[in-house]
């Protein structure tokens, strides 16, 4: 069992710090659910196209999280 299982974070979060601070916790084993905008979403996941149309460094530091969009 890892150490933060049972537990959910969500967040709202750009680029490349928190990303990576929410990462640290998704792979600790907390549920993450990462918020973006309804248009484009996190500007970071279109620097390059190397994974699968997203920026490469997007997918590394984004990796294990969920990714909702919340319209008002």
């Amino acid at each position: 069992m890892l150490p933060l299982e049972g537990i959910t974070v969500v967040t709202v979060e750009q680029a490349v710090a928190a990303p990576f601070a929410s990462r640290q916790l998704a792979d600790l084993g907390a549920r993450v659910i990462k918020v973006e905008r309804p248009d484009t979403g996190d500007f970071a996941r279109h620097y390059d196209s190397e994974v699968k149309g997203m920026a490469s460094h997007f997918v590394w530091l984004n990796r294990s999280k969920e990714s909702i969009c919340i319209l008002h």
